[in-house]
C-alpha cells in the first residue's frame, strides 16, 4: 500500500533510470536564474554532478548526503576499521565529480577532523 509521502515523491523525485529529464529541468532552472542547484540523492547521481558542472561550470551545484546514504557508510565504514577513510571517500568522490557544495550528517565530525588537522583533511 502506498503512503500519502510516497505518492508526493513523484512530483519532486525523478526516476532513477534516466537522467536526460533531470537534467533538462536543471538546466531550465539554471537559466531562469537558480543560485544553486542541488542533487540528491548525492553518491547515486554523481554523474549527474558532472555533467551539470561540465555543461554549466560556473553554477554553485550542491550534494546533498541522504540519511540512507550516511547509514550505509557508516555501517561499512564502522565495521571496516577504517572510519575516517572510508568516509573521506565517500565525501572526496562528490567532490571530484563536480560538487561545490555538500550536506551530509558528516559535517560535524569533519569539523572535529579539520580542527585536530590545521584545515586539511586527510584520510
Amino acid at each position: 500500500k502506498e503512503s500519502f509521502t510516497n505518492n508526493l515523491k513523484q512530483w519532486y523525485q525523478r526516476r532513477v533510470r534516466g537522467s536526460q529529464l533531470g537534467l533538462l529541468t536543471t538546466r531550465r532552472d539554471i537559466e531562469e536564474g537558480a543560485d544553486i542547484v542541488m542533487v540528491k540523492p548525492g553518491m547515486w547521481y554523481l554523474d549527474v554532478v558532472s555533467s551539470i558542472k561540465a555543461s554549466h561550470p560556473d553554477q554553485l551545484v550542491a550534494v546533498y548526503q541522504v540519511s540512507g546514504e550516511y547509514a550505509m557508510i557508516h555501517d561499512y565504514a564502522t565495521k571496516s576499521g577504517n572510519f575516517k577513510q572510508v568516509v573521506c571517500e565517500a565525501l572526496f568522490s562528490m567532490k571530484r565529480s563536480g560538487a561545490d557544495i555538500i550536506i551530509s550528517y558528516y559535517t560535524p565530525i569533519l569539523l572535529e577532523w579539520l580542527s585536530q588537522s590545521g584545515g586539511v583533511l586527510t584520510p
